[in-house]
């Protein structure tokens, strides 16, 4: 059965949606490593349904050649925290909010970056809504840069 990976964000239009595309293609590129996990979005305050950002889609496609416009946002819930392997959230208090309201979770929630062991700096990924195609192409960057990390560190962990 595959590890379940769920990236979380505010909306689920932005960053997490981007994540999810960017690391399954990661996934694939690694030997072995997408047939492992399975990939999947969702946010704290989605409005289900909706779109992702025509920034995030523009941004995705321009960068990474990756279509990410049939994204439907959706809502985090229990079975998502339940079936999960990990979770990684976008900010600090996107971590605080999960585990408010589920702290058994507290061994698989951790903030993208801490995941990837980035130190130091800002340790959330900013938020791109309402900015224009560079401020999106900057955060999907980031994630990218964070994603390519934790890669690393799953395959290690499965060795």
């Amino acid at each position: 059965m595959n590890k379940k990976i769920v990236f979380v964000c505010t909306g689920n239009t932005c960053r997490s949606p981007m994540a999810e595309a960017l690391f399954k293609d990661i996934l694939k590129e690694r030997d072995g490593l997408g047939a492992e996990f399975s990939v999947f979005s969702a946010g704290i305050y989605a409005y289900e349904g909706d779109p992702a950002a025509y920034e995030a889609i523009d941004a995705m496609k321009e960068e990474f050649g990756i279509d990410i416009s049939s994204h439907r946002a959706r809502v985090l819930d229990d079975q998502d925290i339940r079936e999960a392997y990990i979770i990684l959230v976008m900010t600090r208090h996107h971590r605080e909010m999960i585990l408010e309201l589920y702290p058994e979770a507290a061994d698989k929630v951790y903030t993208l970056k801490e995941y990837a062991g980035e130190e130091g700096g800002d340790p959330d990924i900013c938020d791109p809504f309402g900015g224009d195609y560079e401020v999106y192409k900057g955060c999907s960057s980031e994630i990218e840069a964070m994603l390519l990390n934790a890669a690393d560190r799953l395959e290690s962990d499965l060795q």
